[in-house]
């Protein structure tokens, strides 16, 4: 088998394994958030909804450029994984420090006491997150996405019975922290242990400096879009209330959740797939239409879906307490539509080594979007609104994203209108029939049931009449894998 081949063959069980993790470890996290947030209140979730703002920042300074420059680079080896330690340890430590003696100082931001210990406890994790980036980066190298759904599957199940336990015994907010915290720890032991990495006691400044030639540029394109993705919780946070941010975050990440199962999926596999044929502009194009086309194919049916059951979804699972979500999980789910189109963009232009379009394209996004968010913050007093802010910002992206790759790999508009326009009109006329059942006088699990089995039911029969070609192409690695059984 050829050395080509033999990473596409990589590459397409990349994607399975890949998929496999991200649905799997989506599904027990919304049972266990689901679990939770029956059992806590919106005031515990607010104080880890607080922390985690500050924690993004803390993490894009230890993770922002180095290790994607590992699987940017083609030649990677143990010097480079140990080089990047050695300067991503200290930071993380620092970081710690910081955020050590800020915390005081940011429960009196909040007015919550109970802020200074979570955060000098969860900080802890920002050490373990500085080890994991490179491993993980290792892992992606090897494209040995086997090793990652088996960590992922440990450490979540473990991680969700602590958690749960901790809820029902009344330790409020700490069910949040100890469900994250052995989430880290336990991942990041699992990695090392799958992932037979190995570390030297040696540290380059010539491979530090190459690295960073390349990373540096991605790093502050990181630290501008961690900017612009936590300056609305920030401000709901702090304009409005802790508990306004809770279900900020929480009508947030339902959405998040079934996005990112596809995004993460996409940003983990196209990547390293593309940096292996970056010389070649073809093999880049027909690499990034594929994984476009089929990611739409799947995301959009179950935002769109997630949409129309979302008041339903509460209602059942949630109860009645979170129902002030609800408008968030709508707008959310029609911002998010369309970010597997900026995701594979983006990951197609790094993949070819261009950080340098990425900051830019960072730099013009983001001052767009400041512009937006500066002008609904000025004419609204609603969070909601703040959130609406992000559908506006999310169609700029999409545009800005994708124009380099006219030129880049020759990934025009139309193509991409091609790829991406029969998944959304076969999702849409789904959501519709799925919007219709509503009105069904059942009561309110039965039409939730009756309305996913609808809704799946309803795309699989569009799919066969529209010939999707992704849906065959998809029931055609089924059958490969079956056959390798």
């Amino acid at each position: 088998m050829s050395q080509t081949s033999n990473i596409k063959l990589k590459a397409l069980s990349g994607v399975i394994w890949k998929m496999a993790e991200r649905m799997g470890s989506q599904l027990v996290s919304i049972v266990v958030g689901v679990i939770l947030a029956r059992i806590l209140s919106p005031e515990d979730y607010s104080v880890v909804a607080i922390v985690s703002i500050f924690f993004v920042f803390c993490n894009v300074f230890i993770t922002g450029g180095l290790n994607t420059s590992l699987i940017q680079k083609k030649d990677t080896d143990e010097l480079d994984y140990s080089t990047v330690l050695f300067v991503s340890l200290p930071i993380s430590i620092l970081l710690y420090l910081v955020m050590f003696f800020a915390a005081p100082a940011i429960a009196n931001l909040y007015n919550k006491e109970i802020l200074v210990p979570v955060i000098r406890v969860m900080s802890l994790t920002l050490i373990i997150t500085a080890y994991q980036g490179v491993v993980s980066a290792k892992i992606s190298n090897d494209l040995a996405f086997k090793k990652t759904f088996l960590s992922s599957f440990v450490s979540i199940i473990i991680s969700a019975v602590i958690g749960i336990l901790m809820a029902y015994k009344g330790f409020g907010a700490w069910a949040l922290v100890a469900q994250q915290m052995s989430a880290s720890i336990i991942g990041s032991a699992t990695l090392t242990i799958v992932s037979k990495i190995r570390f030297r006691l040696a540290f380059s400044v010539e491979r530090l400096k190459g690295l960073f030639n390349y990373g540096w540029k991605m790093f502050v394109a990181s630290v501008i879009s961690v900017i612009y993705d936590e300056i609305k919780p920030l401000i709901v946070g702090l304009k409005f209330s802790a508990v306004d941010l809770a279900y900020y975050n929480k009508g947030k990440g339902y959405p998040q959740l079934l996005n990112s199962s596809i995004c993460d999926t996409v940003t983990s596999v196209l990547f390293p797939v593309i940096s292996k044929f970056q010389e070649n502009k073809n093999d880049v194009l027909n690499i990034t239409r594929r994984f476009m086309s089929i990611s739409s194919y799947i995301v959009f049916p179950m935002l769109i879906g997630f949409y129309v059951l979302s008041d339903s979804f509460i209602t059942v699972v949630l109860t009645e307490k979170w129902l002030p979500i609800s408008p968030y999980i709508k707008i959310f789910c029609v911002s998010f539509i369309f970010n597997i189109v900026q995701t594979a963009n983006l990951q197609a232009i790094r993949a070819i080594g261009r950080s340098d379009v990425i900051l830019k394209l960072e730099i013009i996004k983001k001052t767009l979007y400041f512009i937006v968010i500066a002008l609904f913050i000025y004419f609204s007093d609603s969070p909601y609104m703040l959130a609406v802010s992000g559908i506006v910002c999310t169609l700029i992206a999409t545009i800005v994203n994708t124009y380099p790759n006219r030129k880049l790999i020759g990934y025009r508009y139309r193509y991409q209108f091609i790829d991406l326009l029969p998944n959304l009109v076969i999702a849409i006329m789904m959501g519709t029939v799925v919007y219709f059942v509503n009105f069904i006088r059942i009561g309110l699990t039965g039409k939730l049931i009756l309305q996913i089995f609808v809704g799946v039911i309803v795309y699989i029969a569009l799919s066969i009449v529209t010939k999707n070609k992704n849906f065959k192409y998809i029931l055609g690695i089924i059958k490969v894998r079956k056959n390798d059984v």
